[in-house]
């Protein structure tokens, strides 16, 4: 079985900078001036001398759900999405190196606890229950959205952790633009991208490719190089990858259509681990997938609709210069889901979700392919029992092929504290389960047809504020303590004869905060937004099976207890700046914390031009990576690179009036 992890971090010599910031931003919000935001029924509140356009169903959801400001989508829009979550959300993200497998983990669970689809679609390997970010370009989603916890129970697959959510999202009435990217970076990385979309009132067309390729034998510090300490470069690391998306959109009255494509191609290299010496195997990999998804909408009267169809296919495979190493996997995603909405009353409403999935996987390791059915059905009932409250229940029965899942429920409220839609308490509880990936079940030799399903039980309380004042000063706080507590947790471990195999294991407790805040205002010319984000969780081994077990009351391996990031982009008529930087506390690497990396700290500047000509603008963006050059570890013995630069040139045509106040 060959396994690989993922990473991404940051290390400490610029905290004080870092928290300054951070300082900085929370005493702007903490002026807190202005006025009005949501409410539960339109999305634009208009009350005297204010107009302000909010997400009302995001923000008035019980439990935690953030979506990525398009600001910050455009800013890292040159890299992965591991890259953009790492510095722009609570989400820490495990890198094996610079474009190894990256994972993503929510509120202290590893990656294969968070859910990730596409437009409603999962793309999680079956086989190991991940998803790889790195083979994720922002081109390949127009919206990024995440939720915490696990108390959103639409979905058909059950998780723990979160779920992030990508969507390619019609833009009906926006006419025709095309544009072409062009990217050069240190260590032999050239990129290359083209975008072209199409809107009238009742139809949308968007088709978007990209190309990366590059040596990336960057330079590191080898810590434990015989001699001391020195510079070396990284060897057997280059990559390249490609990939397609295309999107079309039909609506008419209440209803809507769309078709979703996305073919994606990779070619990487696998670096060894930096010990003593840089250790060198030869390993490589290929990743391809091909997914689509069809969608539709509508709405008559008091009835909602909405109807998901969609599948992928994956094919991995791994070579070492052992050819007995050599792996050859693949798998497929198939599913149906169906939405119904009724509104009872103009206070309540309930929710029918209705759903199934096949999934499928083959493997060196497995006897034969291996397949799964999941069949989920949830019933949730909304309501508005009295102004300014809003209620949720909701719960799920999924039924799975070989295995007994108990049924999951969650409930929440949203209550706003000022009649303007300023302050918002919330709270949540849930119950979920999480299902073994088909190689926990059935890997030659470890795999274990008769593992549990894990089970989760927590909730959540925050307090969300969201204002505009009259010269336009917005301000956005949301704060959220949570706690959980994960049984059964599926762990390999080795058995008397040295093999590992799958066990439900152990249990853990999971307690923590949550804050995120912004700002965004025009001072004189400039216009200027600015966003911080921390993340204080506890993720703690409450109880094990395994007899005088160390690691009970200590932290998960590659789980920090604080990570925090900040991100200020300024704009003057055609000048364009940003800044972002992001801080993670020690992380360890073995079970009974004995060993550890050290704290990172990352910081980047970006500087360039927005020029309009007629229906023409040109873009220019000089980056610098690693602002500091420090040396960093996201896997121990996978080094990252020190300080790298970044050269991007975009020309955009459009049918529609160029302007100097474009978005940054």
């Amino acid at each position: 079985m060959v396994q690989r992890s993922s990473d991404y971090i940051i290390r400490a010599p610029g905290r004080r900078l870092l928290l300054s910031a951070a300082v900085s931003i929370l005493c702007m919000t903490a002026s807190l001036s202005s006025s009005a935001q949501d409410s539960f029924i339109e999305d634009t509140l208009i009350i005297p001398a204010i107009t302000v356009t909010a997400k009302a169903a995001d923000r008035l959801t019980p439990f935690t759900v953030v979506k990525i400001d398009q600001e910050l989508l455009a800013r890292y829009s040159d890299g992965d999405l591991a890259t953009m979550l790492q510095s722009a959300s609570n989400l820490y993200v495990r890198r094996n190196g610079n474009h190894g497998l990256a994972s993503v983990s929510i509120r202290g669970m590893s990656g294969s606890h968070t859910l990730v689809t596409w437009n409603g679609l999962p793309v999680n390997t079956p086989g190991n229950g991940y998803s790889d970010f790195t083979l994720i370009p922002l081109l390949a989603a127009s919206s990024v959205r995440i939720t915490s916890g696990g108390s959103d129970l639409d979905d058909i697959n059950g998780y723990i952790g979160g779920k992030v959510e990508l969507a390619t999202e019609p833009e009906f009435d926006t006419g025709t633009e095309t544009s072409l990217s062009l990217g050069a970076g240190s260590y032999g990385e050239y990129s290359s991208s083209f975008l072209a979309s199409h809107g009238r009132e009742k139809f949308y067309g968007s088709i978007g490719a990209w190309a990366e390729k590059g040596l990336n034998d960057f330079r590191f510090v080898n810590s434990d190089a015989p001699g001391g300490p020195s510079k070396e470069r990284r060897t057997n690391a280059s990559f390249h990858s490609a990939g397609i998306r295309s999107d079309l959109a039909y609506r008419i009255r209440q209803s809507q259509v769309s078709a979703h494509l996305w073919f994606n191609d990779s070619d990487r290299e696998l670096p060894g681990p930096v010990t003593t010496v840089q250790q060198d195997f030869g390993e490589r990999q290929t990743d391809r997938s091909f997914r689509g998804v069809l969608k539709y909408s509508g709405e008559n009267g008091r009835i909602s609709a909405g109807i998901t169809a969609g599948g992928s296919h994956d094919v991995n495979r791994y070579y070492n210069m052992i050819p007995s190493n050599n792996g050859d996997n693949s798998s497929s995603t198939m599913m149906l889901k169906v939405r119904l909405g009724y509104r009872l009353t103009a206070k309540t409403g309930l929710i029918i979700n209705a759903g199934d999935v096949m999934e499928r996987a083959s493997a060196l390791s497995y006897d034969s392919k291996e397949q799964r059915n999941i069949f989920s059905f949830s019933l949730a009932a909304k309501s508005n029992p009295i102004p300014r409250l809003s209620l949720l229940l909701q719960a799920r029965q999924m039924a799975v092929t070989g295995i007994k899942v108990s049924p999951e429920l969650a409930a929440g409220a949203s209550w706003l504290l000022t009649r303007n839609g300023e302050h918002l308490l919330k709270f949540s509880l849930s119950r979920n389960t999480k299902l073994p990936c088909l190689n926990d079940l059935y890997w030659i030799p470890g795999g274990n047809p008769d593992l549990l399903p894990e089970k989760s039980a927590g909730g959540e309380v925050s307090w969300s504020f969201s204002g505009a004042s009259k010269t336009g000063v917005r301000n956005t706080v949301d704060l959220s303590l949570h706690a959980s507590r994960v049984d059964d947790l599926i762990q390999w471990i080795p058995g008397q004869t040295g093999i590992w195999h799958a066990v439900n294991l152990r249990s853990v407790s999971v307690s923590g905060l949550d804050v995120r805040a912004g700002r965004e205002q025009s001072v004189a010319e400039w216009k200027l937004n600015g966003w911080i984000s921390y993340a204080l969780t506890r993720s703690v081994i409450a109880g094990s099976d395994i007899p005088n077990d160390r690691s009970v009351g200590s932290q998960l391996i590659y789980a920090p207890l604080h990570h925090a990031n900040l991100n200020l982009i300024a704009a003057r008529g055609w000048f364009r700046a940003g800044l972002s930087a992001a801080w993670e506390s020690r992380r360890y690497t073995t079970s009974d914390n004995s060993e550890w990396l050290h704290p990172d700290f990352m910081s980047s500047v970006s500087a360039g031009a927005v020029i309009p000509a007629g229906p023409v603008t040109l873009k220019t963006e000089l980056k610098v990576n690693n602002l500091t050059g420090t040396p960093m570890e996201s896997v121990r013995n996978y080094p990252m690179p020190l300080r790298t630069f970044n050269i991007k040139i975009t020309l955009t045509w459009s049918d529609k009036t160029n302007s100097n106040e474009q978005t940054p």
